[in-house]
């Protein structure tokens, strides 16, 4: 994974949705905020929309998330609303494979929801299901909205379909832990390995929601 390509498209992210809709970056009260309570596609009209229900390994309702084409800027709106449940802090979380949540073994649950999307055609770059990290604050609940245009929503809607999974920690893009490091300048200082490289070190799978489209 590419840090500096990532955080210059997330920062970018972020200062769209600051321009659009303030009210929503800003969120820090105890509600969902008016606009994620709306349905899908409902502020960003002329588009297609989809949704999915998260759930954690013991089958729990653990939050929303929502995707919306906005035919304006020919980019897609993705809300994540945590409900509950969640360690504070940030959680890694991507749009995954395969549409598919089936639990498993629950020490290592939903791997049935195979890896990160990324179409055969691409690639370069990150995978087209990265996305930017959910802050959970102290109770346990967390909200984002973010704008992108590394995917369409028909790309979420393959053979397979698609599941995004919130993860249990942080997604370091790749990155390699501060405990790993070597002296700065070595020539043998460790190199993300496959771990690091394919899941950022963002730790189990946490909760997953299987994507649908909604219906207009």
């Amino acid at each position: 994974m590419r840090r500096k390509k990532f955080v210059a498209g997330a920062l970018g992210a972020c200062a769209l949705v600051m321009g659009v809709a303030p009210a929503a970056s800003g969120y820090v009260g105890e509600q969902l905020p008016d606009t994620a309570r709306q349905p899908a596609g409902a502020a960003y009209r002329g588009g297609d929309a989809a949704s999915a229900t998260l759930k954690d390994a013991k089958g729990n309702e653990v939050g929303s998330a929502w995707f919306t084409t906005d035919s304006r800027a020919h980019a897609v709106w993705v809300e994540v609303y945590l409900t509950g449940h969640f360690p504070p802090g940030f959680h890694g979380m991507h749009v995954h494979e395969k549409g598919n949540c089936t639990v498993g073994d629950p020490t290592n649950p939903f791997t049935a929801a195979g890896g990160h999307l990324m179409p055969m055609d691409h690639h370069t770059g990150l995978p087209i299901g990265q996305l930017p990290p959910v802050q959970v604050r102290s109770n346990g609940r967390g909200y984002i909205k973010f704008v992108l245009d590394t995917f369409t929503l028909d790309q979420l809607f393959g053979p397979a379909g698609t599941a995004i999974i919130v993860h249990s920690k942080p997604d370091n893009f790749a990155n390699i832990p501060a405990d790993r490091y070597s002296v700065r300048g070595d020539p043998n200082a460790p190199v993300p390995d496959e771990k690091t490289t394919a899941t950022g070190d963002a730790g189990s799978r946490f909760a997953c929601g299987v994507i649908t489209r909604d219906q207009n």
